[in-house]
């Protein structure tokens, strides 16, 4: 009895981890991509992982005969729990070798399982998706299972972080559950994401289109913002899916780098003059932590920067103006952009650190059609319902509809030479003279701009009506957040 048990045991332990054979594991390998352990392994910490469903197999042999002929215990699934540096995680990868990583009811009820546990205990997700999919020979069957899956991924998102990593195909309900993942990394030239594939897209609409420029990291970094970060291979989209989850999970750390270090490159950094571009990355460099800075979605809406990051060894949220494109104007892309990374701030519990200098939103009839007052408005509710701690900072300028920038927060900080303004002097020439009055009479416009300058484009006056709270040196300025963060927070 005891030899019938041991061989029974490593029999099912050894199919568990074969996934859908050697020879399609060895043709993952010659892709230059880890098989699904492989990732697991590389990912948590080492001899921590604990699976869950690791013998559960679909029940659908008699509806095809490819079903038939996989059932491999997992069910191409592999779900469990583990720990990076030291932090239980819930750990969710597709096995591309089993029926090319199509995913059925059983392997979607095993991801619930995981869902509903991680939920219930406030842990972080992490799935890695190289599926093709809802597994379409189950027919309802994956369809109904799918769905759940998806309302669970939309209520833990509500309690943890919830991240997805693509290192290869991800197709239709897999790439919905992407999507609703609150950040996701793709590797370059070796990632898809899409509804529809190319085959399908070509039969139902006659558009012939390349696998890459439908659903390609670069799309999807640029143009659509689904992709949080571009990264070079497998390696690095873990190492990211780690730096991530270290801003909520170690929150405060010790830090090498003086908080009250002086910041007097900001000066040259600056240009005084209010349209001069200048690079916003190099602010964010003075002020936060050396080497804890952290950019998400770098390649869309790039008016708009959204960061990671540490001051003093405290994890924040940072949202910064970027004047090198279109002079910092808030627009469609920026407002959702910024109104999904101050959602997981407030879900998390990390301060939200606004560095302004921006001239409003962006004019025009693209923009109008497209629905910038909507996308607006959702800034607006974003801001407005942040509970943690909240400081804003006025380099150059804040006018118009993006001043919730600089107004929606605890402490509103100003520089010296700050404007807080319904519009520029310049437009406000325009709206209050006419374009007749405003091109025939350069005296009546100039000295309408230096009247509006005198009314709105001094800091000491705003602060005077309460506009700003504090004027604060560009010497001093990491040193004066770092003060204001430790009270707030």
């Amino acid at each position: 009895m005891g030899d019938d048990l041991d061989a029974r045991f490593e029999l099912e332990q050894a199919r568990a981890e074969a996934g859908g054979g050697e020879a399609r594991q060895a043709r993952q390998r010659r892709l230059g991509r880890w098989t699904a352990r492989e990732r697991l392994d590389h990912l948590l910490d080492p001899g921590t992982f604990v699976e869950i469903g690791r013998h559960r197999r679909h029940e659908h042999a008699d509806l095809h005969a490819q079903l038939a002929a996989n059932r491999p215990p997992g069910d191409g699934v592999i779900c469990g729990f583990g720990a990076i540096d030291g932090q239980t995680v819930a750990v969710c990868t597709y096995d591309p070798t089993v029926l090319r990583g199509a995913v059925g009811s059983a392997g979607a009820q095993k991801r619930c399982q995981l869902l509903e546990r991680a939920t219930r205990r406030r842990l972080p997700v992490i799935t890695i998706a190289d599926s093709n999919g809802a597994r379409i020979a189950e027919g309802v069957h994956a369809i109904v299972s799918w769905g759940e899956v998806m309302e669970w991924t939309v209520r833990h998102r509500e309690v943890a972080p919830h991240l997805t990593l693509v290192p290869g195909l991800c197709v239709g309900a897999a790439a919905y559950d992407a999507e609703l993942a609150d950040f996701t990394a793709m590797v370059a030239g070796a990632s898809f994401m899409f509804l529809t594939g190319p085959a399908v897209t070509t039969t139902v609409t006659g558009e012939e289109v390349g696998i890459d420029a439908l659903g390609g990291s670069t799309l999807h970094a640029h143009t659509t913002g689904s992709c949080h970060a571009i990264v070079e291979n497998e390696s690095d989209a873990l190492d990211w899916a780690r730096a991530i989850l270290s801003y909520t999970h170690h929150p405060l750390l010790p830090c090498e780098d003086d908080p009250e270090r002086a910041t007097p490159k900001l000066r040259k950094v600056i240009p005084s003059a209010p349209r001069r571009a200048y690079d916003g990355r190099k602010v964010l460099r003075q002020l936060f932590d050396e080497g804890s800075l952290l950019e998400l979605s770098p390649d869309y809406a790039g008016s708009l920067m959204t960061y990671f990051g540490r001051l003093g060894g405290r994890s924040v949220a940072i949202m910064a103006s970027q004047t090198m494109v279109r002079g910092g104007c808030l627009d469609i892309e920026s407002s959702r952009k910024g109104a999904e990374f101050l959602r997981y701030a407030q879900t998390h519990g990390l301060p939200v650190l606004t560095i302004v200098d921006t001239p409003g939103y962006l004019p025009g009839l693209a923009q109008e059609a497209g629905g910038v007052l909507r996308e607006g408005a959702r800034l607006i509710r974003a801001y407005t319902r942040l509970t943690v701690p909240t400081i804003s900072v006025t380099l150059r300028k804040s006018y118009g509809g993006a001043n919730v920038m600089a107004t929606a927060a605890d402490l509103r900080l100003a520089l010296p030479l700050a404007e807080i303004a319904p519009m520029g002097a310049d437009a406000a020439a325009r709206v209050a003279l006419g374009p007749d009055v405003e091109g025939e009479d350069p005296e009546v416009r100039e000295s309408f701009r230096a009247q509006w300058r005198a009314q709105h484009g001094d800091a000491w006056l705003a602060a005077e009506r309460g506009f700003f709270d504090a004027i604060v040196h560009p010497d001093t300025l990491r040193a004066d957040l770092h003060r204001a963060l430790e009270r707030l927070a």
